[in-house]
């Protein structure tokens, strides 16, 4: 009769701890999709997420939204020159994919085939950036926004198959959001982000990226 108390805690702990990952993804991604809404702060409010993703999955620290909020202002001066430089880029990228669509139905639809294809390799290096520096943000917690530009690269380098299913899942949350743009808030940035922290823990760190 004792352990029924004991057995019903510890399955209550279990749904409760499950339910976590869900509701953590959904409000991080939500509060980061507010914080990036003007574009030019995408990439802060990534690494800032990024950040609180790994106290969460390594620490055990599972206030997100607190977490994200106090990297965000820890962040802050770092980060805000290379978001208006990256905010400008994805603009840039979106205004074009835009255009290249609305000249699919005409006469120069050949045109935009050949350029929608020559942009596709600078949308990956955007997306490897918007992803990756988030996780070398969080590995090295005192560098600089080059010292993540450089991490992010022996990631990318050291793992281009783990790399390019990363793209790959990301690309595939996106165009689950295009279809369900409901959607598009509460896991458009949480979800491929959380991947790639899951994805490049503490122990593969830019000195060992590659092993």
């Amino acid at each position: 009769m004792a352990a029924r108390p004991e057995h019903r805690e510890r399955w209550e702990t279990r749904t409760l701890r499950a339910l976590m990952v869900p509701a953590n993804l959904v409000l991080g991604g939500l509060v980061a999709s507010l914080v990036a809404l003007p574009g030019v702060t995408l990439l802060p409010a990534l690494v800032a997420l990024g950040r609180a993703f790994s106290q969460w999955h390594d620490d055990g620290d599972d206030a997100v939204v607190t977490s994200l909020l106090r990297e965000l202002r820890a962040t802050w001066r770092r980060t805000w020159r290379a978001g208006i430089l990256a905010g400008i880029v994805v603009w840039l990228l979106v205004v074009d994919v835009l255009f290249l669509l609305a000249q699919l139905g005409t006469a120069s639809a050949g045109f935009a085939v050949v350029l929608g294809g020559a942009t596709v390799p600078v949308a990956a290096v955007v997306g490897l950036v918007l992803l990756l520096v988030p996780v070398a943000a969080a590995r090295q917690r005192d560098g600089t926004v080059r010292d993540w530009l450089r991490a992010a690269a022996t990631f990318a380098a050291g793992r281009p198959v783990g790399t390019l299913a990363l793209l790959l899942l990301g690309a595939a949350v996106l165009a689950t959001c295009v279809v369900l743009p409901t959607l598009a808030p509460f896991v458009a940035l949480s979800v491929p982000l959380y991947l790639a922290v899951r994805a490049w823990p503490p122990s593969a760190g830019p000195a060992d990226a590659g092993s």
